[in-house]
């Protein structure tokens, strides 16, 4: 027996209706008649009648806000829509929506008629995804959207939850904590009454009655101690804004799985539980931070300080946290350049390398579980580098010539001279003349002459800045000095340079 319902402000019609067809004889059951739209809906969810009758302008809720809110919970009752006259565009707007039909009152015999036929048609034309859909429904554990509907003023609050695997675990597993944690919360929220949970596409969907956020916050972070304590792993939740209709849920869960990378990073949360606004880790650093500290741990390397090297390295970490901003690629990425800064610097100083793959180590860095994990493999990855420039015996002389020319490298755009180079390396500016080109094979006017030279090229290709501008940001007296150092290195100016290589373009 097809299950029906009528809803209608207007009494006398819902008796004409139910005069107008033989009903039983077509097999459908009139369960109920209701003259608004809320009790019209809490039916629906309640009974899961196979057709509903609706009027589309009724007190508290319209017949289309009804379907609606239907869809959003996956209720596929098919609707007729009766509507008078004034109505009737908007009744032909609603069939966008999923209605079966609409019909004009007064409504005539015939065209009701056909009406449910279509709509018989179209259920027994679904009753087999129905039966798949159901099966599905009740393997999660079921959406009983009914209990959240017990006081019509509340908003309706999506939660996403989630858990943060230990090393080691496989899928079998995995698949047992997702299902008890899955229990937990089923649990929890079935004796408070204070929500419902269910799966969707194998994410777990709460969502909790109330609209006060730091009520929500409260209630989701005493959930993550219970599922702490139950499970032993860290759950992971996103709190998204409170909606207040049923249709508005599907769109905030899926804004709440947005923020669903900091799972990667809940293993650094005191208490893993965020929302959509929050900044999630305090800012402690920016670009800039990392490229000092990538500095500081080649000077950690070079410098044999292998405590040192592990609390550079931590900062850089944390550093990482807050720009990754819950993005495991960029956290990756951050930690690769440190690795490929390392490398770059080994080789300009002469000093053995380890010649990473970064390609791989890429690889590496994707698949860890969560971002402590990431954090050792990379602390390994800088300890390599301790161990490589330890096995090129550094003596005092390589170490104050690698620190001579780092010091250059920073400082190249500054008033540079003998002095104070010589007094950065504790030396006699004299000795410290000699010492430098016996140990580099250039002299120090040279070298500094040089290193400005390249870092003008980049300035010179990608800026329009004019000549002298470029040799006073290099650290050029003038512009002559700049001109006769460019010529010599590249035998042209630097304006005829800038003028040939832009040709090429």
């Amino acid at each position: 027996m097809i299950r029906m319902i009528l809803a209608d402000d207007e009494p006398v019609i819902m008796r004409g209706i139910r005069k107008l067809l033989d009903w039983r004889r077509m097999g459908i059951e009139i369960v109920g008649e209701y003259e608004d739209g809320r009790r019209a809906l809490e039916a629906l969810v309640r009974d899961k009648p196979d057709i509903a009758l609706l009027d589309i302008s009724m007190p508290q809720m319209s017949g289309v806000e009804i379907l609606k809110e239907c869809r959003a919970m996956e209720n596929h009752v098919s609707v007729i829509f009766i509507s008078g006259f004034q109505d009737f565009e908007y009744a032909k707007d609603a069939l966008k929506y999923g209605a079966v039909e609409y019909l004009l009152k007064p409504v005539i015999r015939e065209e009701l008629l056909r009406a449910v036929e279509k709509a018989i048609s179209q259920i027994r034309g679904e009753e087999e995804a129905e039966r798949i859909r159901t099966e599905e429904t009740a393997a999660a554990g079921g959406v009983n959207y009914g209990l959240l509907m017990e006081n019509q003023d509340t908003g309706y609050v999506p939660v996403y939850a989630d858990i943060l695997y230990h090393r080691g675990e496989d899928e079998p597993m995995k698949r047992l904590i997702h299902f008890s944690l899955f229990s937990l919360l089923e649990e929890y929220l079935s004796e408070t009454g204070k929500g419902i949970v269910f799966r969707k596409n194998d994410k777990i969907a709460m969502i909790l009655k109330g609209k006060e956020r730091d009520e929500i916050r409260r209630e989701v972070e005493a959930v993550w101690e219970k599922s702490f304590n139950a499970t032993g792993h860290t759950a992971f939740f996103v709190i998204g804004d409170a909606v207040f209709s049923m249709s508005g849920i599907p769109s905030m869960f899926e804004r709440c799985l947005q923020r669903g990378g900091y799972l990667f990073f809940a293993d650094k949360m005191p208490v893993p539980v965020i929302d959509l606004h929050e900044k999630v880790f305090a800012a402690r650093g920016d670009a800039d931070r990392l490229g000092d500290l990538r500095q500081k741990l080649f000077d950690a390397a070079v410098g044999q300080s292998e405590e040192q090297m592990k609390e550079i390295g931590r900062q850089y970490g944390r550093v990482v946290l807050s720009l990754s901003e819950g993005k495991r690629e960029d956290a990756c990425f951050y930690f690769c350049t440190a690795v490929r800064f390392m490398e770059e610097k080994c080789n300009a100083f002469d000093l053995p390398g380890c010649r990473p793959q970064i390609k791989e180590l890429l690889e590496r860095g994707r698949a860890c579980e969560n971002y402590g994990e990431m954090e050792e493999l990379f602390e390994r990855e800088f300890e390599r580098y301790l161990d490589a420039v330890r096995t090129a015996a550094v003596n005092g002389d390589r170490r104050d010539i690698i620190k001579a020319k780092e010091y250059i490298d920073r400082h190249y755009m500054e008033n540079l001279s003998l002095n104070v180079l010589a007094q950065e390396v504790h030396m006699n500016p004299y000795y410290f003349s000699s010492f430098f080109k016996k140990n580099t094979g250039e002299n120090f006017k040279d070298y500094v002459n040089r290193i400005r030279i390249e870092a003008s090229l980049s300035m010179l290709l990608s800026t329009d800045m004019k000549t002298y501008e470029i040799a006073e940001k290099v650290g050029f007296g003038d512009i002559r000095m700049f001109n006769a150092a460019f010529q010599k290195i590249y035998q042209e100016t630097p304006g005829s340079y800038r003028k040939r290589v832009r040709g090429r373009e």
